[in-house]
């Protein structure tokens, strides 16, 4: 009788179970040789890692020590200074001179396009590199640049407080490189050369000299660097001016606006315009007036500053019915109007007729001249001005906005609620506010940057000599770090040696 066939699976475990122990062993050896490499390959990785880190963090404080000495030799009173540079035999320090251009631009310094460049200069740097890691001081500051980001150690010479930029620009250069225990000799070359004001330098086609405060345009500061992201950071941080970054190039720059106008001016001839940037939102408005000549008298004069914006219009109407007469008098009265409007189909109107300016202090004819002078205070707190429909004498084109008055109306009423100064209050036909609140709120309105333009009437007719006229606009300027009134740019330049 035969036996029973086994099972080929037990067959399988029979014939293998011979070999378990020495298998066995086999498996426990490779599985240690392969945590062991393992460890120390990683334990090695996290070693250099750790080890790098130290070397860096040593050579930051190393740079930031550095860049106190620089400021102390190049704006300070010492004329050389020395200082040791940590790292280790991995890392290399670097001086570089041909690294970090700085441009300083004003742009549209004279109100027609034109832009002249203030400052086009290399600054120089010197670098500290291990690894993918790079420590460098430039223009003032120490920035650091790995795995393709950079963040700021410590700032740069970059001052920017209540409109106000002072820039001292520190140029270094030098030669010479070394890596661990090195030493840097810094001595100072020039200190506090004059870049802007500087009266000895005039705007091109101009006599217009490097002067503050800073009228018309923008001024824009461009930086060219590896560490332009870093820059980038601290322009956003700093200020709130309108930046552009240009990863092509590795440049960024920032763009500051000029208040333009504020004081006294000169008036524009008509269809010309004075530029208001920077102006405070809230009823910040201290002095808008007008002295305005006649050419060769006011008999029917319709003259107008207006503001035409993408979304809101603006329009100071002042009209005269008299003028100068032989015996030094006016025989005729004096209406002033506000036209707004937010394009939504109706506009806002204020209006106050037959101002007597003989006697109305701030509405007042001088016919002692020839021709005579008609002064008027826009932000007079007693003439009171009437909401409603505006009351056109004559034709249309009297007006710039007249087209858009004769064909719609004023709603029936009107809610002053957009400014602190406002109230609210809820006006309707018939009511009157003070010319000053009127004008504070309505500027305010379209702050902080607009144009106020004039025209001249009726029609194509003139009845006043603008060359012969002025004004002056007074107010506050707006919060925040985009304008610029004030200008302070010295070069000092530094040479470094490092061994």
């Amino acid at each position: 009788m035969s036996r029973p066939r086994v099972p080929w699976l037990y067959r399988v475990v029979r014939d293998r179970s011979g070999q378990t122990s020495p298998l066995a062993v086999v498996i426990l050896l490779g599985i240690t040789v392969l945590g062991t490499t393992a460890v120390v390959t990683l334990g090695a990785t996290a070693l250099d890692e750790t080890k790098q880190a130290s070397n860096t963090a040593r050579a930051e404080h190393s740079m930031t020590l550095f860049d106190s000495k620089m400021a102390i030799t190049a704006l300070g009173d010492s004329r050389s200074q020395s200082v040791e540079l940590g790292g280790s035999n991995d890392g290399q320090y670097v001086v570089r001179d041909d690294t970090t251009r700085l441009i300083v631009t004003h742009k549209d310094y004279d109100d027609f396009g034109s832009e002249q460049e203030i400052y086009n200069e290399t600054l120089g740097s010197i670098e500290y590199r291990e690894g993918d890691v790079t420590i460098a001081y430039e223009g003032g500051g120490v920035w650091r640049t790995e795995d393709n980001g950079t963040s700021m150690v410590s700032p740069p010479e970059f001052h920017y407080r209540g409109a106000t930029l002072t820039f001292p620009l520190i140029q270094l250069t030098g030669s010479g490189g070394s890596g661990r225990n090195a030493v840097a000799d810094i001595t100072e070359r020039k200190q506090a050369d004059p870049v802007y004001p500087n009266s000895s330098v005039s705007y091109a086609n101009t006599s217009g000299t490097y002067s503050n405060p800073v009228r018309n345009g923008t001024v824009e500061v461009t930086v060219v660097s590896p560490h332009y992201k870093g820059w980038a950071q601290f322009f956003d941080d700093r200020t709130e001016g309108n930046m552009s970054i240009d990863h092509t190039n590795e440049s960024v720059s920032v763009e500051l606006e000029t208040l333009g106008l504020v004081g006294d001016f000169q008036m524009p001839n008509e269809g010309n315009s004075i530029n208001v940037r920077g102006m405070a939102g809230d009823h910040n408005v201290s002095e808008y007036t007008l002295n305005l000549t006649a050419k060769p008298h006011f008999q029917n004069m319709h003259w107008s500053m207006y503001h035409d914006g993408p979304d809101e219009d603006i329009e100071f109407h002042i009209y005269s019915d008299g003028k100068c007469k032989n015996n030094g008098g006016f025989n005729g009265e004096i209406d002033i109007s506000i036209y707004y409007s937010n394009q939504s189909g109706t506009y806002q109107g204020w209006q106050k007729s037959n101002i007597d300016p003989t006697t109305n202090p701030d509405v007042s004819v001088d016919c002692s001249t020839d021709p005579g002078t008609l002064n008027i205070d826009l932000t007079s707190p007693n003439i009171d001005l009437e909401y409603g429909d505006i009351t056109m004498t004559g034709s249309d084109n009297k007006w710039y906005f007249g087209p858009e008055i004769k064909s719609s109306s004023t709603p029936s009423s009107v809610t002053f609620d957009q400014h602190p100064s406002d109230g609210p209050t809820t006006y309707t036909a018939g009511d009157k506010q003070t010319l000053n609140h009127l004008t504070n709120h309505y500027l305010s309105l379209i702050s902080p940057r607009f144009e106020l333009t004039v025209t001249d009437g009726p029609g194509g007719s003139e009845r006043i000599d603008e060359g012969a006229s002025s004004g002056s606009l007074v107010y506050d300027q707006a919060e925040g770090g985009r304008f610029i009134t004030f200008l302070h740019v010295t070069e000092n330049r530094v040479e470094v040696d490092v061994s």
